[in-house]
């Protein structure tokens, strides 16, 4: 049950990330002049393309994919206090919670260098709830940049909701 917690929570993280970009160019479409029309429909069917192929939402890869797309470089608002002080020290918990993702999926123990296990290489349930609160900080902190870029950047009063 605590691996289907984190393969599900991994999957919510990726699934948020493929649909929150498109839905952010789309609206960013709206503020476009329209002689610009047919390069934000381009750009749409680009973005589609790297959303559908992105399969592994680890931190890297997430940020160059926001940062491609949007412009926005998430990695000054990636902080998950208090639990950690610093990007580093989120990124690494991170990307433990991938890295755990990965190992099961591919049959392998889980690896005893994730961070935070009570016992290292053992699921438990403090670390599931741990991960799953670190997800939400994410996608709540990535919804907050997104809506900041679409009013301030974009001028689109609807904003993200």
């Amino acid at each position: 049950l605590l691996r289907a917690a984190i393969a599900q929570a991994v999957g919510c993280w990726e699934g948020y990330i493929e649909g929150a970009l498109p839905e952010f160019v789309s609206k960013t479409r709206v503020q476009a002049h329209r002689k610009a029309w047919t390069l934000i429909v381009q750009f749409e069917s680009l973005v589609k393309k790297l959303t559908g192929e992105f399969n592994t939402p680890n931190w890297e890869q997430t940020r160059d994919l926001i940062f491609n797309v949007t412009g926005i470089d998430p990695y000054s608002s990636w902080v998950w206090s208090p639990d950690y002080a610093n990007q580093n020290d989120t990124k690494t918990f991170f990307d433990g919670i991938l890295n755990v993702r990965h190992s099961f999926a591919h049959g392998f123990s889980v690896p005893s260098t994730v961070p935070g296990l009570l016992v290292p290489g053992e699921l438990d349930c403090a670390y599931v709830n741990k991960a799953i609160d670190c997800l939400k900080f994410f996608a709540t902190k990535t919804d907050g940049l997104l809506e900041h870029e679409l009013t301030h950047r974009h001028g689109c009063a609807a904003g993200w909701n």
